[in-house]
Order: structure tokens, then C-alpha cells, then sequence
């Protein structure tokens, strides 16, 4: 990202829809974060949920959060200073974790297999630091089923396709509870949910809350040549419209699976 404090931003937005917290709440009951509980958080963005769990963990306990972004991790070292609590933040590879075997009572992950090149071995490496027993979560969207209602139906599926091939792992989400079989994982279960795009403001916002700014995914599909500029600025004028009539409504489904390392 050129301005990574947008990211953050944008991390944190996407935090607030309804989706997202309904799939944490979810989670965080099969997780059963306790006091003196060890907890790891992999793609931990600006790390609000390993601060949670340090609240929940106590001084027993341990709460990590593992970024490859260094912009993420010094957020997150931030923002529990500011927090009060003894949360732990590191960069590390999500698919290489630099983490011993049987260390955490519970693993979670959120938003972070859609950029990986194979979400798969990530598990692995969750299930490998996770304890005989412990809980393992992940949640995760399909970014093929974003959708915009908009007045240019053509120039949207070529924006959405685009939009798709900038996640490798773009339908992980739907994907979740296979993965968590093929891991060996046990109790697997799977659920979803929807999250409605529908509050956006143009004029003081430069996209719907979570996602990237319009402007400059338009942008990049014009320098790809999916679009030209003019129906990009055309694209962009008419979604702002839409908007400000109060009729912009767009969705995107989102998974968690959750499960139990065995004990044998």
C-alpha cells in the first residue's frame, strides 16, 4: 500500500462489520481463551484481538501475534503499550513459523490465507504449534462472491474479476473446512456470514468501510488496461451517485472453521 496507515485504517473498519464480529464471537467460544491460557494469533494486523486475549489470559497466561508486516507489528506493540496488557507481537512467516511444537493451548488466524500462497502448509504450521487438544479457528472471506449493485453491470464483473486476482487465495474462505479435515483436524465445523456493504458516504469517505479506497483499485485496473480511464471515471462517478441517493449496497461472504488437534 502506498500510505500504510490506510491499511491500518482499513483494518480496523473491516473489524467493525457485523460479520466479522459474529465470526469472532463464534470463534472466541470454541477457542475458550482462559486465564493462564497460551494464545497465538497469526496475521494479527494491529493486534486488538491478541490484546483481548492478554486481558483474558491474565498474567499466567500468553498472548502472541505473529505479522509480516512490520507496520502491522509495530501498531499493534503500540497499541498494547497504550492497552496496558503484556501481549507479545513478532514479524514471522505465517507459513514457516519460527515457533516451537505443542506450545499454544489455542491458535486462531483471521483475513490472512487469502494472501497466502498456499494456505494449507499455514495450517499446518498452526496445528503443528498448537497443543494435543487445543483449538485451532481460522476466519476467512470468498472474495467471489463480492458483489456492488450498480448501474453498469459489465464494467463490475470485470472490476470484481480484477478485484479477486489480488488475493491468491480468493475463495479460501468457502475452502476452510475441507482444509481443516486434510490437516488431520478433529470436531471440524464450518459456518458464514454475510457482510452488507451499504453505509458509504463519497464525499468524505473514498470507499465503503473495509474495503480499499474505489479510486485506487480503479486506478490500477486502468494502468492494467481492464479499463480505460474513461470508464473508470465513469464507473466511479456513477457508484458515487448510487451512493448518494442512498441506494450503494454491495456484500461479501465470510467463513470460520473451527477444530481439535488430536491428542493422540
Amino acid at each position: 500500500m502506498p500510505d500504510p496507515a490506510m491499511l491500518v485504517r482499513g483494518m480496523d473498519e473491516t473489524s467493525r462489520w457485523d460479520a466479522v464480529q459474529e465470526l469472532r464471537a463464534h470463534t472466541a467460544t470454541w477457542l475458550r481463551v482462559a486465564p493462564g491460557s497460551s494464545v497465538l494469533d497469526v496475521g494479527c494486523g494491529p493486534g486488538d484481538v491478541v490484546i483481548a486475549f492478554a486481558r483474558s489470559t491474565g498474567p499466567r497466561g500468553r498472548a502472541v501475534g505473529v505479522d509480516a508486516s512490520t507496520v502491522m507489528v509495530d501498531e499493534a506493540r503500540r497499541r498494547a503499550a497504550e492497552a496496558g496488557v503484556a501481549a507479545e507481537f513478532v514479524v514471522g512467516d505465517a507459513m514457516a513459523l519460527d515457533l516451537p511444537d505443542d506450545t499454544f493451548d489455542a491458535c486462531r488466524s483471521e483475513r490472512t490465507f487469502q494472501w497466502l500462497a498456499d494456505p494449507a502448509v499455514a495450517l499446518s504450521e498452526m496445528v503443528r504449534v498448537t497443543r494435543p487438544g487445543g483449538a485451532v479457528a481460522v476466519i476467512d472471506s470468498d472474495w467471489a462472491t463480492l458483489a456492488f449493485e450498480h448501474p453498469d453491470p459489465v464494467a463490475s464483473r470485470r472490476i470484481v474479476e480484477w478485484f479477486h486476482g489480488t488475493r491468491p487465495g480468493q475463495t479460501v474462505g468457502r475452502r476452510l473446512r475441507g482444509l481443516f479435515r486434510e490437516a488431520g483436524l478433529e470436531e471440524v465445523t464450518a459456518v458464514a456470514r454475510a457482510a452488507l456493504l451499504g453505509e458509504w458516504d463519497p464525499d468524505t469517505q473514498p470507499g465503503p468501510p473495509g474495503l480499499p479506497p474505489f479510486a485506487l483499485f480503479i486506478g490500477a485496473l486502468c494502468d492494467a488496461e481492464v479499463l480505460s480511464e474513461q470508464e473508470g471515471a465513469t464507473w466511479l462517478a456513477q457508484a458515487g451517485q448510487v451512493a448518494r441517493d442512498g441506494e450503494f449496497c454491495g456484500s461479501l461472504t465470510m467463513y470460520a472453521a473451527c477444530g481439535r488437534k488430536p491428542l493422540g
